[in-house]
Parts: C-alpha cells; sequence; structure tokens
C-alpha cells in the first residue's frame, strides 16, 4: 500500500508536466492575428506533438509585459527594435531574427480617390484616419514616417484618430474612421474582404517613404530549453513558415 501511495502522485506529476512542455505560449504583434491559424495548422502538422498559443498586442505593450514578468516563451514583434529591448535586458536565449518583412497599407471602406495617393488624406471628404499608436506599435511608426516624408503629417494631423494597435487602426477604420493604416495581412480577415480591391478600397504605401519593417522575434530565456518552443523557433525560420507568411503578404529580407 505504500508503495501506491508513493507512485500515484508520482504519476500525476509526470502528466500534468508533459502538456505544459507540448505547449508554446507566443506573444505576437497585432498584425500575425490573421496568420496565427494557419501558422499554427502549418506547425502542428510537422511537430503534431505541440501546440501554439498565442497572445495579441502592440509589439511595445508585449514588451513591457515581458519585462514586468508576463510568462512568454516566444515573442514575435512587427519590429526589430522592441525584442533588441529584451536582448539589452537579458531576458532572451540569443540574439532578434527576423522572420517576416511586412507591407504598410492605406484602406478606406468610402469612395475615396485613392489614385492621389496619401494626399487624399487631405480631401474634405477623410474626416478622420485611424493609425496606431507609433510609440508601441511598428506599422503606426511607419505610416508617421511616410507621412512626414510625403510632406502631409501636419497637414492631416487634426483628422489623426490614434489606435493602441493595428489591429485596433483596423476596427477604427472598418466601423468611423474614413481611411486607416494597417499592415497588408489584413486584407486576409474575412471582415475586410469585401474591400480586397487595389485602389479602390486600398493601397501600398510607397516603401520608399518608411524603414523596412522587419519582423523579428526572440526565445525568451526561461523557455528556450523546451522541445516545443525549440521547435517553433526552428519553424519560423522554415520555408513551410515563410510559404504561410507569403500567403498572407509578408516579404522576407
Amino acid at each position: 500500500m505504500r508503495k501506491a501511495l508513493v507512485v500515484v502522485p508520482a504519476l500525476v506529476l509526470c502528466l500534468s508536466f508533459l502538456p505544459a512542455q507540448g505547449r508554446v505560449s507566443i506573444a505576437a504583434a497585432s498584425n500575425i492575428s490573421a496568420v496565427a491559424p494557419a501558422l499554427s495548422d502549418s506547425f502542428e502538422r510537422i511537430y503534431p506533438a505541440f501546440r501554439a498559443e498565442f497572445t495579441f498586442g502592440a509589439s511595445g505593450a508585449l514588451a513591457t509585459q515581458i519585462i514586468n514578468g508576463a510568462p512568454f516563451d516566444i515573442f514575435m514583434s512587427a519590429d526589430t527594435s522592441f525584442p533588441q529591448r529584451l536582448v539589452e535586458a537579458g531576458e532572451t536565449e540569443g540574439p532578434v531574427r527576423v522572420y517576416a518583412v511586412g507591407e504598410l497599407i492605406l484602406l478606406t471602406t468610402q469612395k475615396l480617390d485613392l489614385s492621389k495617393g496619401l494626399a487624399v488624406l487631405a480631401d474634405p471628404a477623410v474626416a478622420q484616419f485611424a493609425n496606431s499608436n507609433p510609440e508601441t506599435a511598428p506599422y503606426g511608426r511607419a505610416a508617421q514616417e511616410a507621412l512626414q516624408n510625403a510632406g502631409l503629417f501636419d497637414r492631416v494631423k487634426p483628422k489623426l484618430v490614434v489606435a493602441q494597435s493595428v489591429t485596433q487602426a483596423l476596427q477604427f477604420t472598418l466601423t468611423s474612421a474614413d481611411a486607416g493604416f494597417v499592415s497588408k495581412s489584413a486584407l486576409y480577415s474575412r471582415e475586410v474582404k469585401a474591400y480586397d480591391r487595389e485602389w479602390e478600397y486600398w493601397f501600398a504605401v510607397d516603401p520608399s517613404l518608411y524603414s523596412p519593417i522587419n519582423q523579428g522575434f526572440v526565445v525568451m530565456r526561461g523557455g528556450a530549453t523546451g522541445p516545443a518552443v525549440v521547435a517553433f523557433a526552428r519553424f519560423l525560420l522554415s520555408r513551410e513558415a515563410r510559404a504561410v507568411f507569403a500567403a498572407f503578404g509578408y516579404g522576407f529580407p
């Protein structure tokens, strides 16, 4: 009887430990939300014993949460500067690695003259446009940089509605603002499908107007040896992951 009492708790402990080893917890920039289901499917086909669990937010906000102790295994940012801060803070195992390059678009649900490019935001027909906070959201930073380089920012700033993430900027664009800056991957979400007509409802912002949106990831120090974490980090740099990102409008360095 005494042996049974010893073995059973040990067995319970082992069973509770294995599922944690089979999961990877990912803090991901909001622009990844449209890609995540396909990314998870591809990862789990290659590694059927593992599961990817995503939490989405503005890159800067997620980086702050991680520094303050949020227990993520991997951080997929929309840039390289926020994960680099974690590297410098000693929170990561290894350097920042780029997994994709994002593309910035201007989206509208209205009938605007998009042939004007970014100058359309100065039209009286545009009362408000959305952009994510450039302090915490790299796509917002890129949009502000593009407007400044185009000599338009001061003219259109009074119309600006600031969102906390690129996902919220998309929601503002679809519900209340006349236009908004979002990632190209938003075009692949169900709610935007009806507006996926280039130069009628969206156009790609001239990439020469903003710094490349190199999206980097880091492996957090605490989870670096977990088999699911190691597998997902390897997967992010694989041709299978690149195929998924390419299908959602991303490029590569």
